[in-house]
């Protein structure tokens, strides 16, 4: 069997060198070192593709067995780092890379035995250096090595069991006992059959602590209150290390048998079962170290469909059974490593899809990319990849996918009064951009429920802020033809400029004459200047309103016209914006001339703070002072820009920069505080008050967003929330921020 393996590996170098054009006979048959592990390499990266059939996959494994059994004496390190590297990213790939191990292993114990010790090495590694990803992915490596006969069930249960000791430790944080929970639960399903029928009753030892655990008192914490994507309705959501564990109790009781984990080594059974068995060395856990490690926060999971809301030609999975999990897995670590090749992830999505044409993938994997588009504190990646990503599997299925977005989407509409704010945004900033990709075509009379609703009212605003942002990728009068006539109350007003100055009448009016009058001839800057300044009859607000009035309606064609202006007229505006009074004036002028247009809004004011005609607190003041304005995203967008910008440029560690940062912050949040203070002694308690919610909910997400620098200001937090007495609300939320980022 050697024999004839090593004479197939021949005629593959043979055969690449006849690709090549080269002759063979100028070349040593044997390619050097840096090729044989940049072959190893490839074929260690894509072990366990499930593109194909399962005999493609168990001729990859055995092929590269093989090939490794033959160079194995001078590659051996090589060998054990690109394993390390791979098993960390393909954790759900366990299995290929275990079949391999535990070949090689039959052919050589010494290099299993490395082997063994190398992965247990990495393993305290990671768990010293907080790389608790590698350390989940290694747990997984190691348990199907028991399965592969590699590693003993004795040994792998201690090493289980003296991870269960730190849940039991009495000092240590929850954050770091969930964890070690999480790294003995998450191998479980790959090795509780093995563990079952070999240590029946150690291993149910070792369940019934994990029970004892999981029901001694242990909850999110008052922090994890904020992750609620939903804080009411029918939409479930689990803390993911209680839905885990109620998987692998479900699975406990169907006696550990599951249908969906890939379990190739099952093909090599007769030439596993005669490999001689390793121990896994004793594994003492780091001790707990609070000044340096940080251990992973609490995460939520929600499902979107039921049962019943599959075809009932596929089975979806209950959201109970570990064939979920399974899927979800597998779909996780696909959109890790490629959600920056949305092409490449939706042709692997597909491929999965595929390989499981009996069940209902399709849901699992719009569940999953929404859902973590949609979590808080924010989603992995911008919403933009979980977006394109959707795109191209519904172009690559088009008889399917699309249906079942439309399908997610139909369901989250009727849960948007139940969802947290920030989910809220993301939602209608990911469905307008799937809109304009599909020629803005939706089933608009569904949703028709959102016109008789109060203005304020959760439906109402995320389909007035979706009509915005289509506008944005679109064009006005596009967007009204496609909208009911029963829609008219939430479609946007057209956003055209509004140059109040035509009015002769107004004060300012002949100076915005000559104004328009010098740009036009191409009078210089300073020219310019001398007109305003000569205009003593006119007090100074009316002077800086004339001027970005003037500016705004001659480059309101386009954002290059309007920054080429301000880019000429800089001097002029630098002389007029020397304070805050008339700062305030230049950002009053930009609201009533693009009063119908937020993105331009937006946009104009971004400028204006970066080329230095406004300051962050001017900006501040500005977004906070327009209450009736203060539920649209616009407002918010542009003080996530503001945060940005003013954080850029405080990067130097400089100590004046960094307390300067802080001060910003906190009068983002004293804003803040005031203006709902202010409505909360206005507001009659006789209906929702939906303006609260908004408000509070985009307030969360900002903290969300800057977590590490609001922490910066946790002290002066924590001391706002002691002053204020009337606004309860806002005394919880920031409470419960201080206890999620401790």
């Amino acid at each position: 069997m050697n024999q004839r393996r090593r004479i197939r590996e021949d005629k593959l170098d043979e055969a690449e060198i006849r690709e090549r054009g080269i002759p063979a006979a100028k070349h040593p048959r044997r390619t050097d070192r840096m090729e044989v592990m940049s072959r190893i390499e490839d074929l260690l990266v894509n072990l366990g593709d499930y593109r194909g059939d399962r005999d493609s996959v168990q001729g990859r494994i055995e092929d590269l067995s093989y090939l490794v059994s033959d160079v194995l004496p001078s590659h051996k390190p090589d060998i054990l780092r690109t394993l390390v590297e791979c098993i960390s990213r393909q954790s759900m790939q366990s299995g290929a890379y275990a079949t391999f191990l535990g070949l090689v292993n039959v052919r050589d114990y010494e290099f299993g035995a490395q082997c063994v010790n190398c992965l247990m090495q990495q393993l305290l590694k990671s768990l010293h250096e907080a790389q608790w990803v590698m350390a989940r992915s290694l747990m997984m490596l190691l348990a199907d090595l028991v399965n592969t006969s590699v590693v003993t069930v004795a040994s792998m249960l201690q090493l289980l069991t003296d991870l269960v000791n730190v849940c039991e430790e009495e000092n240590s944080p929850q954050r770091r006992r969930d964890f070690y929970a999480y790294l003995v639960l998450s191998p479980l399903p790959l090795i509780g059959r093995e563990l079952y029928e070999k240590r029946e009753m150690a291993f149910q030892m070792l369940i019934k602590r994990l029970q004892l655990y999981m029901n001694k008192d242990r909850c999110a914490g008052e922090g994890a209150t904020l992750l609620r994507i939903w804080y009411n309705g029918e939409m479930p959501q689990h803390e993911y290390l209680v839905l885990l564990w109620q998987q692998i109790l479900r699975l406990d009781r169907d006696h550990w048998i599951e249908k969906q984990l890939l379990r190739p080594y099952l093909a090599f059974d007769d030439t596993l079962s005669t490999a001689l068995q390793h121990h896994l060395p004793i594994l003492e856990p780091p001790g707990y170290q609070p000044e340096n490690v940080s251990y992973p926060r609490p995460w939520l999971i929600f499902h979107l469909f039921e049962l019943s809301d599959s075809p009932s030609t596929l089975r979806l999975p209950e959201e109970l059974d570990i064939e979920r999990h399974v899927i979800e897995s597998h779909i996780l670590e696909i959109l890790q490593l490629h959600h920056l090749e949305r092409k490449t992830c939706a042709e692997l999505l597909s491929s999965y899809i595929v390989s499981k044409p009996d069940l209902a993938v399709e849901h699992c994997i719009v569940e999953v990319l929404l859902g973590q588009m949609l979590q808080l504190p924010s989603p992995p990646y911008l919403t933009i990849n979980y977006g394109s990503i959707i795109i191209e599997l519904c172009k690559l299925r088009p008889n399917s996918f699309p249906q079942v977005v439309a399908q997610a989407a139909d369901i989250l509409f009727t849960q948007l009064e139940f969802m947290n704010v920030s989910s809220l945004d993301r939602f209608v900033n990911w469905f307008s951009h799937h809109l304009s990709n599909f020629r803005y075509q939706w089933c608009w009379q569904d949703w028709e429920s959102c016109t008789t609703v109060p203005d304020l009212h959760p439906s109402a605003m995320f389909v007035r802020e979706l009509l915005k942002k289509c506008m944005r990728l679109s064009y006005h009068q596009h967007i009204v033809q496609l909208l009911p006539q029963s829609y008219a109350a939430l479609i946007p007003l057209p956003p055209d400029p509004i140059f109040k100055y035509i009015n002769e009448l107004l004060p300012g009016a002949k100076l915005a004459k000559q104004l328009l009058e010098a740009i036009r001839g191409k009078s210089s800057a300073l020219a310019v200047g001398g007109f305003i300044e000569a205009s003593t009859e006119l007090d100074e607000n009316i002077k800086i309103n004339v001027m970005m009035q003037t500016f705004l309606h001659l480059g309101s064609k386009s954002f290059t016209h309007v920054f080429s202006i301000f880019s000429k007229f800089q001097p002029v505006m630098k002389m007029l914006a020397y304070n805050k009074v008339n700062q305030l004036a230049i950002l009053e002028a930009l609201s009533e001339v693009w009063l119908n247009n937020d993105q331009l809004q937006l946009v104009v004011a971004e400028k204006l703070l970066k080329i230095r005609i406004v300051d962050a607190n001017v900006i501040v003041d500005w977004i906070f002072g327009q209450k009736h304005k203060l539920t649209h995203m616009y407002l918010w967008e542009l003080l996530n820009l503001v945060i940005k910008f003013t954080k850029n440029h405080s990067q130097d560690n400089d100590e004046e920069q960094l307390s300067n940062l802080c001060c910003f912050l906190l009068n983002i949040v004293q804003s803040c505080v005031k203006v709902v203070a202010e409505h909360e002694q206005t507001f009659e308690q006789k209906e929702m008050d939906y303006w609260s919610d908004w408000v509070l909910g985009r307030l969360q997400g900002v903290l969300f967003n800057y977590i590490d620098d609001f922490r910066l200001i946790s002290f002066k937090l924590r001391q706002i929330a002691s002053e204020l007495d009337n606004s309860k609300r806002l005394v919880k939320l920031i409470e419960n921020y201080l206890a999620y980022i401790q």
